[in-house]
C-alpha cells in the first residue's frame, strides 16, 4: 500500500518487574496497517493494552518483539527519523513542560521536531491556539491553567509541528462537553483535510463512533475485532425494538416471546389519581432479522395483547463492545470476519 504510514507487525510487549514475578503480557502480537488520513480508535477496558500500543508507537516503550514502522522508519532502529513526524498527546497533558508557556512549549517541541521555519511554526501555532480558543492564555505558565485548557495546549503543541501521525491517549480526559466537541472537530480536520494519520485511545464510545474510520477492540493485550465502525455495527445489528403493550403478559406469552430472541419485560403501573389503576408492559426485544419482528407481533396478536407503540432501537458501538467483551453472556466471542 503506497500511502501506508504506520505499519506494526506482531508487536509484543512483556513486562518483567521482578525475577520472581510472573511476566505480564501487556500486548500480544498486534498488527496494524494504517494509511494516510485514517482515524483509528483503540478501544478496550483498563489493562487492555491501548496505552501500551500508543507508547510503543511514540517510542516511550520498546517492544519485546515485532516491528513498528512510521513513515517507513523503524521506531527502535531509526528512532529520531521515525519520531520526527509524530505528534503525541498523552492523558492529563503529560507531554507539556508545566513552567513554560503554551507559546514556549510550541516553539520548543517544534524545533525538537526539526522545524527551522520559525515563521511557519508561528502561523500554525496561532491557527491551532485560535481553533481551541486558548490564544489569550498563550503567555501564561501551563501550570496555572485548568486541566481542560492544558489538554487543549497539548493538542496545539502536537498539531503546530505538522506531524504525519498524531497519537492521542485518552484525549478527552478533563475536557467539558464543548471542548470535547471541539476536539472531535479537530481530529476530523487533521485527518480528512490535512492528511494526518490519527490513532487514539478512548473509553467514550460516542467519540469513537463519531470520529473513527476504523476501530481496534483490545482485551488483555489481544485483538477482539479490527474493522470499520460501520462494518462492526452491521455485524452486530440485531433488529432491536421496544414495544409498549396494554396490560400485563401471561407466563405462556412470556415463554413464547423468549423463544424468538433476547427479551426483557418490564411491567409498569399508572395510578389513576386514586380512582383506579391501569398497567402497561414494556418489552425490549432483539431478533436476528425482520421476520423475527413479525413473529413477535404474531404471538401478541394470538394472545390478544394490544400494542400501544413500537420503536426501533439503532445499534451503537457500545453494544458492539459489550458483546465482544462478553459483558452480556460471560464469554468472549470473536466475530466471524476477524
Amino acid at each position: 500500500m503506497s500511502d501506508l504510514v504506520v505499519d506494526m507487525k506482531s508487536a509484543r510487549k512483556v513486562f518483567r518487574r521482578r525475577r520472581c514475578d510472573k511476566p505480564v503480557v501487556a500486548l500480544c502480537d498486534l498488527s496494524l496497517a494504517i494509511p494516510k488520513g485514517e482515524i483509528l480508535g483503540l478501544l478496550g477496558p483498563n489493562g487492555a493494552g491501548k496505552s501500551t500500543a500508543i507508547r510503543m508507537m511514540s517510542g516511550l516503550v520498546t517492544p519485546t518483539s515485532g516491528t513498528i514502522l512510521i513513515g517507513g522508519y523503524d521506531v527502535v532502529e531509526q528512532r529520531p527519523e521515525a519520531l520526527s513526524c509524530v505528534g503525541v498527546v498523552l492523558d492529563r497533558a503529560r507531554t507539556l513542560y508545566p513552567r513554560m508557556t503554551p507559546w514556549e512549549n510550541i516553539q520548543y517541541f517544534g524545533i525538537m521536531k526539526g522545524l527551522r521555519d520559525t515563521e511557519r511554526l508561528r502561523i500554525r501555532a496561532g491557527e491551532w491556539l485560535d481553533f481551541f480558543n486558548i490564544a489569550e492564555v498563550a503567555d501564561r505558565p501551563v501550570n496555572d491553567l485548568s486541566m481542560g485548557t492544558k489538554q487543549k495546549v497539548s493538542l496545539a503543541v502536537a498539531l503546530a509541528a505538522e506531524p504525519r501521525v498524531v497519537l492521542l491517549d485518552e484525549p478527552t480526559v478533563g475536557l467539558d462537553v464543548m471542548s470535547s466537541l471541539e476536539l472531535r472537530k479537530a481530529i476530523k480536520r487533521m485527518a480528512h483535510e490535512e492528511g494526518c494519520t490519527v490513532i487514539m485511545t478512548t473509553h467514550q464510545m460516542d467519540v469513537a463512533e463519531d470520529v473513527c474510520d476504523r476501530v481496534c477492540i483490545l482485551n488483555e493485550g489481544r485483538v477482539l475485532a479490527l474493522d470499520t465502525v460501520r462494518r462492526l455495527l452491521d455485524v452486530f445489528a440485531f433488529r432491536a425494538y421496544t414495544l409498549t403493550l396494554a396490560g400485563s403478559l401471561t407466563e405462556e406469552v412470556r415463554t413464547a416471546l423468549s423463544g424468538l430472541g433476547q427479551v426483557e419485560v418490564r411491567e409498569k403501573w399508572l395510578d389513576g389519581f386514586g380512582v383506579s389503576h391501569s398497567g402497561y408492559t414494556v418489552i425490549d426485544i432483539d431478533v436476528p432479522d425482520e421476520r423475527g419482528f413479525f413473529d413477535v407481533m404474531g404471538v401478541l396478536e394470538l394472545a390478544a395483547v394490544g400494542v400501544e407503540s413500537v420503536t426501533r432501537r439503532e445499534p451503537c458501538l457500545e453494544s458492539v463492545f459489550l458483546k465482544l467483551a462478553g459483558e452480556e453472556d460471560g464469554s468472549f466471542r470473536q466475530p466471524s470476519y476477524a
